[in-house]
């Protein structure tokens, strides 16, 4: 058996120990086979003269350089460098997403902050429309059956209770809305501001 059957018939079966102990260990034979090949010796000769390579790796099994049952701890490497590889990768995703941040943050607040006030209008507006449109109907003195008395009318107060109702909640909504709205905006604005100051 030549060097390059020898050491790949080795890396055979140290295939469960270390990388660094399998490099180291297949750098120490290949040593070998340079101080053979000084002293003449034919890469045969050599690999005979080290013997085969499952006796070394049983050698070193019982020597408890590899162990058998470690046969995950290549697998844990591969895991442990992908782990690595992947926070490397999502640093570098983050130093180049990082200064897009403020900016970005700021038109989704301004866009929040639109919606926020568009939505506000719109409910107080449709707050007073319903609003409206009680006030019409419970006004209308109307007959249930044909030849009934009509039902009586509701009194003034409550009429005016339910209308001030309405237009109160319609105000309330719409306020808080613009309320929001402006807080949005500003809260963008006013830590720039606190910024430049510091």
């Amino acid at each position: 058996m030549n060097k390059t059957e020898f050491l790949d018939l080795l890396r055979y079966y140290f295939r469960n120990a270390k990388k660094s102990e399998v490099e180291e260990i297949l750098a120490d034979y290949e040593a070998h086979f340079e101080e053979g090949k000084k002293r003449g010796l034919t890469e045969e000769a050599i690999a005979k003269e080290l013997g085969s390579p499952k006796d070394i790796y049983e050698s070193y099994a019982s020597e408890g350089v590899v162990d058998e049952k470690s046969k995950g701890v290549r697998f844990t490497d591969d895991a442990k460098e992908a782990a690595q590889e992947a926070a490397r990768k999502a640093g570098k995703a983050w130093d180049e997403v990082s200064p897009k941040l403020p900016a970005a943050a700021e038109r989704a607040a301004l866009l929040t902050s639109r919606l926020l006030y568009g939505t506000s209008l719109l409910l107080a507006i449709i707050l007073i429309c319903a609003t409206l449109l009680v006030l019409a109907l419970i006004s209308i003195e109307f007959a249930p059956l044909p030849g009934v008395m009509p039902l009586p009318g509701l009194h003034l107060m409550t009429k005016l209770s339910i209308g001030v109702a309405g237009v109160s909640s319609a105000l309330a909504v719409f306020l808080i809305g613009r309320e929001g709205s402006r807080a949005l905006q500003g809260s963008f604005s006013k830590e720039e501001k606190g910024g430049e100051e510091k």
